[in-house]
């Protein structure tokens, strides 16, 4: 259920052997793989939606509705944003000797799902990954979600989903768990990761704003500060007003909202598409721009836009004050990195060439979401002490969008996607440390 950054059909055929924390995963590093720098305890929690996708690989379109159409194979995954970004992260954070406890101990998935098939097939896939589980709620009354995706052999796909346990897993579900994790964890959590609040009808609007404030809260008062983001998807642009008071509401609790055009559109007070504005290459319109300066005067304090093939845009607040927020005297050794971002920088980022041109772009939004937020956090300042032999080198937005475009890069070609030869999230920061990035996809348009 990731959002396209890749586009397929401008690369390559969509040709899918396996899938993150599929039944096939390959958990062995690449031998040229080097560790995780010895730093101080942390974990990052990713929440919210999870369903087993159900991938049909390859499947014709006729166009009739009544048509027997043909699939190559049939692939589950672990699919939502719980899903995508916890194991994302947790294979990017692997050590070179593929420890799975060290992973483990970073990143922790709280979700809920029902005592089925796939809710026991989503937790083992979690534990390939090296991703915690202890924090997955369990309920013997529900039903794990699960969702079809026909993806068709042009590289697009569709889905339908039953969000079963999703329509019930409310706010205070997931605070028990968070307390559970204050209780049991005992170290700092840099980032909060949460989607999609269109697709969970017990956190929307004012809900979700109490609820990001008290996971602030509650997860801050050990020492430092955790970066709050939250990944949109399954927003219904038939009914703008309404997409808008699931999210408008929570907008001053957020420090990096991720979505795509498609969804900024729906989003919008006004009435325009994105085939009426005026853009022209890679140019944003001057209502896509205006709609993220909105996101902005609501308290929003990073906006990180999808933009498929032609890469993702960074916008920061003006509001000095707001990026201020992420800093405090109990972090001033390992602050967040974005709190010291210049109010009002925007930036491009360019989506990187897979080479070979075997793309699976599924979950590539949220590799790009947790990527980003894994960079903008405090994380991204510990890896800037790490490896900066440059005082003046700083994880900045560009940086932060750059190291997220990787992710997902990785994300995208089926060689890497599994963790197999996958660089870390430190060698990925390496690369653009010494400059030696993949060509972009502008390059070859």
């Amino acid at each position: 259920m990731g959002v396209m950054l890749v586009k397929a059909a401008l690369i390559a055929t969509v040709t899918i052997h396996h899938c993150a924390t599929g039944l096939h995963l390959h958990t062995s590093s690449s031998s040229s793989a080097k560790p995780m720098p010895n730093i101080e305890p942390w974990n990052i929690i990713c929440a919210g939606l999870s369903c087993l996708d159900l991938q049909l690989v390859g499947c014709t379109q006729s166009g009739a509705d009544e048509a027997i159409e043909r699939y190559d194979e049939a692939v589950h995954c672990a699919g939502g944003s719980a899903s995508m970004s916890g194991t994302t992260l947790a294979l990017l954070l692997r050590s070179s000797n593929d420890q799975e406890q060290q992973v483990a101990d970073k990143v922790h998935i709280v979700t809920k799902i029902g005592p089925d098939f796939a809710g026991n097939t989503l937790v083992e896939f979690y534990q390939r990954a090296g991703a915690s589980t202890n924090l997955v709620l369990t309920d013997s009354a529900a039903r794990t979600s699960m969702a079809i995706l026909p993806v068709y052999k042009n590289g697009k796909r569709g889905c339908f989903v039953n969000l079963a346990c999703n329509d019930g897993f409310t706010a205070d579900e997931l605070l028990r768990q968070i307390d559970h994790a204050s209780e049991s964890i005992r170290r700092t959590t840099r980032a909060f990761l949460f989607g999609y609040p269109h697709l969970m009808p017990q956190m929307q609007g004012v809900e979700l704003k109490s609820m990001l404030r008290t996971v602030r809260q509650r997860l801050s008062s050990e020492g430092g500060c955790v970066l709050v983001g939250v990944d949109i998807n399954g927003v219904d642009g038939s009914n703008p007003s309404r997409a808008r008071e699931v999210l408008i509401p929570a907008l001053g609790e957020i420090d990096v909202l991720h979505l795509n055009e498609d969804e900024a559109v729906a989003l919008c007070s006004s009435d325009y598409t994105l085939e009426s504005a005026d853009v022209i290459g890679n140019d944003l319109s001057p209502q896509l721009l205006s709609q993220i300066s909105s996101f902005h005067e609501l308290g929003c304090a990073v906006v990180l836009l999808s933009l498929g093939s032609k890469g993702a845009f960074v916008s920061v607040t003006k509001d000095s004050q707001r990026l201020q927020r992420l800093s405090s005297a109990l972090s001033e050794t390992c602050p967040v990195a974005m709190s010291g971002w210049k109010p009002g920088s925007q930036v491009r980022i360019p989506a990187f060439q897979i080479s070979h041109g075997e793309v699976n772009a599924n979950g590539a939004g949220d590799a790009l979401f947790s990527g980003f937020c894994l960079a903008a956090s405090s994380w991204g300042h510990t890896i800037k002490r790490q490896l900066c032999r440059d005082e003046a080198w700083r994880v900045t937005p560009q940086v932060a969008g750059t190291f997220a475009s990787l992710v997902a890069w990785q994300r995208c070609d089926v060689r890497t996607r599994d963790g197999d030869g996958m660089r870390s999230a430190v060698e990925l920061m390496e690369l653009i440390y010494d400059g030696n990035l993949p060509d972009s996809l502008e390059d070859i348009l």
